[in-house]
């Protein structure tokens, strides 16, 4: 059971930019890492079998997903790299201190310095013992959220991800409002997406041209 517990309101000397930095600083170590997914859907407008995909991971931000046919990976938390909520990409402030699962934590607000995350909240729920992410939470879209809960293990000495648990809230759109934007033309998707990790490998050596893009002939 997760159980939060308000200690106290968050103190003016509280700085979210120095905790961003911790959490980057733990990952820091970490060069690549090659993981199987699978990824399994309780949606109300999707019926799918469970997806499986390797994910290739190269930092800082390199990324490859093979997979057979189409493959759903909700974006903010599928590709596990919490180096994306560095202070040169988002301004922080700390929303409250409290406890997460009998552990010191802190809830952070992020809003992005940078047009792709432009207008969207994210808030991340972070254990100060052990520095890692527990949850996101996002707004896709006016209206609707997405909240993520990340489980871990640990992987030749690194903590990673084991399963993350994503609830979707995804209300229709407006038909008057159908063309404002491609996320709100996306609505009407409720449910969970939980996606599993198993068989890491991490700082392999994984080579760049495994990223390039093969052109088609």
């Amino acid at each position: 059971m997760i159980v939060f517990v308000l200690l106290s309101p968050a103190q003016g000397n509280d700085n979210g930019a120095k905790y961003l930095q911790n959490v980057s600083d733990k990952f820091s170590k970490i060069m690549d890492y090659t993981v199987d997914l699978r990824v399994h859907l309780d949606l109300e407008s999707v019926k799918a079998q469970d997806m499986m995909a390797t994910l290739y991971y190269k930092s800082p931000d390199k990324v490859k997903l093979d997979s057979k046919g189409t493959f759903l990976l909700p974006k903010e938390v599928g590709v596990f790299n919490p180096r994306m909520f560095s202070g040169e990409n988002f301004d922080v402030s700390v929303e409250e201190n409290l406890q997460y699962d009998g552990k010191p934590a802190v809830k952070l607000s992020l809003s992005s310095k940078k047009d792709s995350y432009r207008d969207r909240r994210i808030i991340l729920t972070v254990d100060k013992s052990e520095w890692l992410i527990r949850e996101i939470s996002t707004e896709p879209a006016p209206g609707s959220i997405m909240d993520a809960k990340i489980n871990y293990g640990t992987f030749d000495g690194f903590e990673l991800p084991t399963e993350i648990d994503v609830n979707i809230n995804l209300p229709k759109a407006d038909s008057s409002q159908a063309n404002s934007s491609p996320r709100r033309r996306f609505g009407g998707v409720n449910g969970n997406v939980v996606v599993y990790y198993s068989n890491y490998k991490v700082n392999s050596g994984l080579s760049d041209s495994l990223f390039e893009k093969k052109e088609e002939h």
